[in-house]
């Protein structure tokens, strides 16, 4: 049965994500310090065999925009096959229920049939893709010099600035990225879909801004094309270890309108470009984009897992 997690059953519970998806490796280290408006609610399961130190199972659930729901549920290899999982997922869906969730999204490899199969019996249908990239090496990336982007962007009739500078001189920048941000998921596939198809309400600036707090977006290495006082695209770094070796993606965002001329590449080049300047050995990201893929893959990412995105929607 799932008990609240501890303090102490951290490490453990990390431990168990980080063997399970790599990628997250990075996320353990922020569960004991941050304390959000949405608290995520932890859960493990007791390993039976009473094995020091280990767990049978990891639970989470919490909240990213009003009443759509994620969860992480990862059980350990040995305990796998036991119907265990199948029993921590109806767990979820019940806690998800109780707590009036619209939706509930689960995740999981595109390679581990076992997990889709799973959701998919309990009423999950997948509604996005998610790829992830690395560069392994930044100091051997190859970008244009500065001027050049610049230069690139100019010609479009764009201003290339950062949101460090922005935030100092218009208290208003947050509320800008937000509305390009906005602007440029029109034709994104909703990965957190309302159960009656209609479109979720349109988050905050201030949500926003917690939100890209929450993720650790760097403002300094969030390179904006301006045209006028508009924001008409971003491309953004943020914090994956306080040493700043390791470099995440805080987005890439380009107004429809504007897409097709290189933006979003001059963008990629500008964060590619601080990261190996300020000494980042090492840059990941994902998209559902193909065409943000193939960007990526242009400065020399490789694809490294792909993410399936599944939802349950509640009546």
């Amino acid at each position: 049965m799932p008990r609240l997690a501890s303090e102490g059953d951290l490490t453990a519970a990390g431990a168990l994500l980080t063997a399970s998806f790599p990628h997250r490796a990075h996320e353990p280290a922020s569960w004991a310090a941050r304390r959000e408006p949405n608290e995520t609610m932890r859960w493990v399961v007791d390993d039976p065999a009473s094995h020091p130190g280990r767990i049978a199972a990891y639970l989470s659930l919490w909240t990213v925009h009003a009443r759509q729901y994620r969860m992480d549920l990862v059980v350990d290899p040995r305990w796998r096959g036991q119907h265990v999982g199948s029993e921590l997922l109806d767990y979820l869906v019940l806690r998800a229920r109780h707590a009036g969730a619209t939706s509930l999204q689960a995740r999981t490899y595109a390679e581990r049939g076992d997990a889709l199969h799973l959701l998919g019996a309990r009423g999950f249908r997948e509604t996005m893709r998610m790829t992830g990239l690395v560069m392994e090496d930044v100091a051997a990336a190859a970008v244009e010099p500065a001027d050049s982007t610049r230069y690139a962007l100019h010609a479009l009739g764009l201003r290339l600035t950062t949101f460090a500078d922005e935030l100092a001189s218009d208290a208003t920048s947050w509320q800008k990225l937000r509305d390009a941000n906005r602007a440029a998921r029109f034709d994104w596939p909703d990965p957190d879909p309302n159960p009656d198809g209609t479109v979720p309400d349109p988050e905050s600036a201030d949500e926003f801004r917690r939100r890209a707090e929450a993720f650790g977006m760097i403002p300094e290495a969030c390179f904006i094309a301006a045209a006028g006082g508009v924001f008409v695209g971003y491309s953004a770094l943020t914090i994956i270890d306080p040493a700043r070796t390791e470099a995440g993606s805080g987005g890439t965002a380009v107004r429809p309108e504007h897409r097709g001329h290189g933006v979003a590449t001059a963008l990629k080049a500008c964060c590619v470009r601080w990261a190996r300047d300020h000494g980042v050995r090492r840059l990941a990201t994902s998209s559902g984009n193909p065409a943000m893929i193939r960007v990526n893959e242009k400065f020399g990412f490789r694809r490294s897992y792909d993410e399936v995105r599944m939802v349950v929607r509640f009546p």
